[in-house]
């Protein structure tokens, strides 16, 4: 039997490299929050950043003060719910009211404690908006390269949707890799094994990992 830790093991860093290029890569321009939902898809991007920048960049209080405000700003943007049911697949369907509950929760928790506990510092790196491409009838890519003094140079596309009348950020391609394809080919992979329930566990189960991991 393949293992589904191996499988797990793969998210954390996943996640991390996508949801830190939101805070930390991303350019500081000057967005009034109150415009976001009236932005073009570009502007939302770099308002999400001035929001989140502002949050790390604001040292009074403590690491779990910023955090806090840190996954405000996330959870507002990012359209956690289609996510979660896009990386389920097929199975969400099968799934008891119950269990589509448990999962939600976990999932929404899972992905901001897996991002909020790898924080580091805002050290310079800057993107460079290249254009923005319409991807079916209700979506856009923002396209951005992003450049840093310690690495290569990326590609980054971010998959933004209007949702209830503003903007949300539905996956992040870096370098033609999907978040959202392949968290859904590993959630599949963990179901085929261990079922929704088995899912569920191992959400659970990572989520005590990274709060011992914090605490250490």
């Amino acid at each position: 039997m393949t293992s589904i830790v191996a499988y797990m093991r793969k998210f954390p860093f996943i996640l991390s490299v996508c949801l830190t290029f939101v805070v930390f890569w991303l350019p500081q321009h000057s967005v009034v929050a109150e415009k976001i939902s009236s932005a073009k898809p570009d502007q939302f991007i770099q308002g999400l950043a001035d929001k989140a920048i502002s949050v790390l960049s604001d040292k009074r209080g403590t690491f779990d003060d910023r955090e806090k405000r840190l996954r405000a700003v996330l959870r507002d943007d990012f359209a956690m719910k289609k996510i979660g049911r896009f990386a389920v697949g097929k199975h969400w369907r099968a799934m008891s009211i119950e269990q589509k509950r448990q999962y939600h929760e976990l999932f929404e928790e899972w992905i901001l404690k897996t991002y909020s506990i790898r924080l580091g510092g805002y050290s310079g790196e800057t993107v460079n908006v290249i254009k923005t491409i319409k991807a079916g009838a209700t979506d856009v890519f923002v396209r951005t390269r992003i450049d840093s003094r310690k690495r290569n140079s990326l590609m980054i596309d971010w998959r933004v949707r209007r949702v209830k009348n503003r903007f949300k950020i539905i996956d992040v391609v870096v370098e033609g890799v999907s978040m959202l394809v392949t968290q859904k080919a590993e959630f599949g992979a963990v179901i085929r094994e261990r079922g929704v329930d088995g899912l569920i566990n191992v959400l659970r189960s990572q989520l005590d990992r990274l709060a011992d991991a914090k605490a250490g």
